[in-house]
């Protein structure tokens, strides 16, 4: 443990805010950066980081100076990323555009619940690029370029094959459900 960070906690806890600003400005780029590999969202990624240092000021008289400042943060940042990854994925299994109230024009009427569930085991049945594309889109929320950089392809690729996949499975969806559900789910 750095001695500095030791009397640097122990600024922040006597409500140095000069402390805290440099305790901020230092670790802040590393919690972005972090929480970026998660959720590749500029909007959440921020949001992460307020909470993070929200969580961490909660709890800073609990530091018990067995890591590095930086290091716990890291931890704090990752955990909540996690969390909200999987409240997300129970509340939310796909994005809300992904089908829309009205699908296409020949498409009157929503789909109802029973198709959404078959889109969800569909969504588990498929395989490769395609389940990779879909799950770090529509499950784990990542933007087309987060995606692009983790998979190591260009944006257009993962543009052209999230709709590809996403017209497969709507494909499959729509040959399960019964003839004329359209006019009975209106």
């Amino acid at each position: 443990m750095n001695p500095n960070e030791r009397e640097l906690v122990q600024r922040i806890l006597k409500g140095d805010s000069a402390a805290f600003q440099d305790f901020y400005n230092t670790h802040k780029k590393a919690l972005i950066r972090a929480c970026w590999y998660f959720l590749g969202n500029d909007g959440e990624v921020e949001d992460m980081v307020q909470e993070t240092f929200i969580k961490a000021l909660r709890n800073l008289e609990k530091f018990r100076y067995e890591c590095s400042l930086g290091t716990w943060l890291n931890h704090i940042a990752v955990n909540l990323c996690r969390d909200h990854l999987e409240k997300k994925k129970r509340t939310l299994p796909f994005s809300v555009d992904f089908f829309s109230t009205h699908p296409s024009r020949e498409q009157a009427s929503p789909y109802p619940e029973e198709a959404l569930q078959m889109l969800r085991e569909e969504i588990k049945n498929l395989e490769g690029k395609e389940k990779e594309l879909i799950t770090l889109r529509e499950i784990k929320g990542l933007s087309y370029e987060a995606i692009a950089n983790k998979l190591k392809m260009p944006v257009g690729s993962v543009t052209s094959g999230l709709f590809r996949a996403r017209q497969k499975l709507i494909e499959k969806v729509r040959e399960k459900l019964p003839k004329g559900w359209e006019e009975t789910s209106l």
